[in-house]
């Protein structure tokens, strides 16, 4: 018998062809005809990629982005290094929000309900029909009303002119509007903002529950400064929370205090800081000794389970660690006790020397104009009550994001006419009579205003605009204020309105360069961001505080906690 002997290439070749012929017999591969550009478009080169300067608005933070296209469609998404709040940096959801601009379940065309199902109408024909019930409306003063997400540039601001002009009200809503934390700032610092927290320039940090690398405010900026903490070294990181979260895992201190006792351990921390004068001194100092007179290290160790040595160890790292933090937020701030807990955690920062070092009102978010909990139901009560003759909802999807005891569902049911300007087909969508579909940010111009002084931008980055047969929100609100026949100068298109909006900004930062220069540099850069004085805050006011009550029986609480991934359910 002759032995058979493969080598090295010969065997290569043999399973080359094995699998090129297994693949073969499977199936057929579609025949493609690939045809070159015959005249090749002047702002493209084949295989050269182009990045655009733009805004992520997959929450309402906006990082700064620069988009990656390659022949005309985006391939990549990557954060501004240039943007001062997210500094390079972008999170989970930014880099995969091209699946949005790719989601084949997009609403490619203007849709018109028909009994229990849809059928497309042309975008003449859709105007039509939604001008005249829009108009009616506005004549009629039967009620009128505009929800959208939190809109802080020119989008917001059309919305309100139309609602304004059709004599009804605009709602600008958020399903996490961070409405505990602007409400316990109102009362204790008497600005009813979030502000800035400065984590990079803090030697000790106390976070109550706030998830602060993950899923609190803006994680993305929050990251970057953490970063810039221990790169400095001598930092010290204690995470009071139920839940072993990311920002407890990188924490030098993980305390397992009992859920809902938050409050008590903040107080009881401030009680040691004031009893031994261990901060820089305060002019209530008399007034806020009293308030926490009760919230001894014995008597909160009793309700929190953390002993009473190790109170005192923390306020005094906590004191002397300066400039300190402590933050407050997520699964601390879910009970009635919230505005409590993070006015508690106010007057830590107070009496530690915080307030102006590592608390910040310069770069304090933009949330003007975000309607509070009680405005939603008051909308609903009047859906319910059949004084609403259109809704009109854009970046907002209540039918799925308010609890259901709210009844959303059942007040949108008695609206006669519902137009939704979403880009897919979610629940509030599905629910309205008629969708005029949006584009998606990366097909389309826009602004925000995330923070104070910084004045962002997106825009286009895709060749071909749009993808499928969707308008700018922007263009298709004009459209309808135009074809309703409401009262107002309104431009002529959606650039032109931005454009206008911005022209305070040129005679400000302009400095010397004519509109069209300025817009450019503006777009080119992802934006306008200038640099802003804190304003002169101080402690305006000493709340009683009493010791929380939790409601139920037993002894197990359920602690429910954010996503990072889902954020509030809208991807």
């Amino acid at each position: 018998m002759t032995d058979f002997v493969f080598n090295r290439r010969d065997f290569l070749k043999l399973v080359g062809v094995g699998v090129a012929g297994a693949a073969a017999g499977c199936a057929k591969p579609p025949a493609e005809k690939l045809i070159p550009y015959l005249v090749a478009p002047e702002d493209i080169l084949p295989g050269v990629p182009y990045w655009y300067a733009s805004t992520c608005r997959e929450c309402a933070a906006g990082c700064g982005t620069l988009i990656k296209a390659r022949e005309g469609r985006v391939v990549k998404v990557e954060g501004n290094p240039a943007h001062p709040l997210s500094r390079g940096g972008l999170c989970a959801r930014g880099q995969a929000s091209l699946q949005g601009l790719y989601d084949p379940d997009r609403v490619r065309t203007p849709m018109l309900r028909d009994g229990a199902a849809w059928k497309s109408i042309g975008w003449d024909e859709a105007l039509k029909l939604a001008g005249d019930k829009l108009g009616a409306a506005a004549r009629a003063r039967q009620g009128v009303a505009i929800v959208t997400g939190h809109e802080s540039g020119s989008l917001g601001v059309l919305a309100r002119a139309i609602a304004t002009a059709a004599g009804g009200s605009h709602l600008a809503w958020e399903p996490f509007a961070h409405e505990s934390l602007r409400e316990a700032n109102r009362r204790t610092f008497g600005e009813a903002v979030v502000p800035y927290y400065d984590f990079s320039k803090a030697a000790t940090v106390i976070t109550f529950g706030a998830d602060f690398l993950e899923t609190w405010l803006n994680p993305v900026q929050q990251a970057r400064d953490f970063v810039a903490l221990r790169g400095k070294g001598g930092s010290y990181v204690i995470a009071v929370e139920p839940r072993l979260s990311l920002t407890g895992a990188n924490a030098d201190q993980w305390v397992a205090a009992r859920p809902g006792s938050e409050m008590s351990l903040a107080l009881g921390l401030a009680h040691v800081i004031l009893a031994e004068n261990l901060g820089p001194g305060v002019a209530e100092h008399g007034a806020l000794a009293d308030a926490v007179a009760a919230f001894t290290p014995d008597a909160v160790a009793q309700g929190t389970d953390v002993p009473a040595d190790q109170i005192t160890a923390m306020a005094r790292r906590f004191a002397k660690s300066r400039p300190s933090l402590a933050v407050a937020g997520g699964i601390s701030t879910q009970s009635d006790h919230s505005v409590a807990l993070i006015a508690a955690v106010n007057l830590l920062n107070y009496v530690a020397g915080n307030l102006g070092q590592t608390v910040r009102f310069d770069r304090a978010m933009n949330l003007d104009g975000l309607a509070s909990f009680a405005e939603l139901q008051s909308l609903i009560h009047s859906m319910g009550q059949g004084k609403l003759d259109v809704l009109i909802t854009h970046g907002a999807n209540p039918a799925y994001a308010t609890p259901a005891w709210a009844g959303f569902a059942a007040a949108l049911d008695k609206v006669p006419f519902k137009i939704s300007l979403s880009g897919v087909m979610d629940e509030t969508a599905a629910a309205s009579d008629l969708i005029l579909p949006s584009l998606h940010a990366m097909e389309s111009l826009g602004d925000v205003m995330p923070a104070r002084g910084v004045h962002a931008l997106t825009q286009p980055a895709m060749q071909k605009v749009p993808m499928f047969d969707a308008k700018n929100a922007g263009d298709t609100l004009l459209a309808l204020a135009r074809a309703a026949g409401l009262h107002g100068a309104w431009a002529a298109d959606w650039t032109s309105f931005v454009q206008e909006q911005w022209k305070p900004l040129h005679q400000r930062l302009g400095a010397g360069r004519d509109f069209t220069t300025f817009w450019n540099d503006a777009v080119r850069a992802g934006g306008v961001f200038e640099e802003v004085t804190s304003p002169a805050v101080r402690w305006s006011g000493t709340p009683a505080f009493a010791a929380p009550e939790l409601k139920g029986s037993g002894d197990v609480a359920l602690v429910l906690y954010p996503s990072h991934n889902f954020f509030d359910g809208r991807g």
